[in-house]
């Protein structure tokens, strides 16, 4: 179950793209056909099997404008749906970067979540008695807060940081936001260690993979309905060092930044730490995203 090779997020990935591909290939298509479109791109969403499909929950309801908290000037590059902290405005201001200066990625808009009604559900043939998604095993806010808990001080980095510079210093533009360097931060966050959740769901020795999925909205793109926001992870770093936050600098989660409750993954690209999650799927097969 916990293969310690795979905390490496490099490692874990490009075993899983080598399996993906002899998959595929089997499956009829070559090599090269696969790596030409791209390992975890539309082959993955043609359908290759049941665990390329996303779990199906209900988003919550999405805030009036895509950020919710005030993005001064002074403090921010407002990208719209992304907002970029400016390193001019941080300085003294010590090692943990305040909530209200930390910046916001987000696929969509920031969703509006009533910690009261939230619940976190875990499913899938990685756990005792396989439940489904009808019925999984769940955790509400009240008890997820009642499970011993820990401090964590942790980065949380987009992988699109430094984008601008493609095109300002090597004249190759990439697509996306064009990030400076402030999509990073560090805080401290406070929650429950994410191994605590799944021994408690009663997680088998067999399991290998874990899908936490958040509530936002599905992510569309190019006319492609993608689903909502969700990233594979191994057992063995679920259980090194991952947890499920619902405090950040002392202060319950902000909305921007995935309240009710958010996972975040030490030492990993910043997808990884999806924000309201709302449903984890446990698999004894090796789990894909897009």
């Amino acid at each position: 179950m916990r293969d310690e090779e795979f905390v490496e997020e490099d490692t874990y990935f490009a075993a899983r793209e080598e399996q993906l591909v002899r998959r595929l290939e089997r499956s009829g298509h070559t090599r090269r056909e696969v790596l030409k479109r791209g390992a975890a791109g539309a082959f993955l969403l043609a359908g290759v099997g049941r665990l390329a499909s996303p779990g199906r929950v209900r988003a919550a309801t999405p805030s009036t404008g895509p950020i919710v908290k005030p993005l001064p000037a002074q403090w921010f590059i407002d990208f719209g749906t992304n907002a970029e902290m400016r390193w001019d405005s941080v300085p003294g201001l010590g090692y943990f970067i305040p909530n209200e200066r930390f910046f916001v990625r987000d696929h969509t808009a920031t969703p509006l979540i009533d910690a009261r009604t939230w619940s976190l559900s875990l499913w899938g043939d990685g756990l005792r008695g396989s439940p489904t998604q009808d019925a999984p095993v769940t955790f509400s806010y009240r008890q997820l807060r009642s499970l011993p808990s820990v401090e964590v001080p942790a980065f949380i980095e987009c992988a699109g940081n430094g984008r601008s510079f493609f095109s300002s210093q090597q004249g190759t533009p990439a697509s996306g936001t064009q990030w400076g360097l402030g999509a990073v931060g560090v805080a401290s966050w406070r929650g429950v260690r994410l191994a605590e959740v799944l021994e408690r769901a009663r997680i088998l020795p067999g399991a290998v993979d874990v899908m936490p999925q958040g509530l936002d909205a599905d992510f569309v793109t190019g006319g492609v309905d993608y689903g909502q926001v969700r990233r594979p992870l191994p057992v063995a770093k679920a259980f090194r060092d991952a947890i499920l936050a619902y405090e950040m600098n002392g202060q319950p989660l902000p909305a921007d930044n995935g309240h009710p409750v958010r996972l975040v993954v030490p030492g990993w690209v910043g997808v990884a730490n999806i924000k309201w999650v709302g449903q984890i799927q446990v698999s004894k097969e090796p789990l894909y995203s897009f």
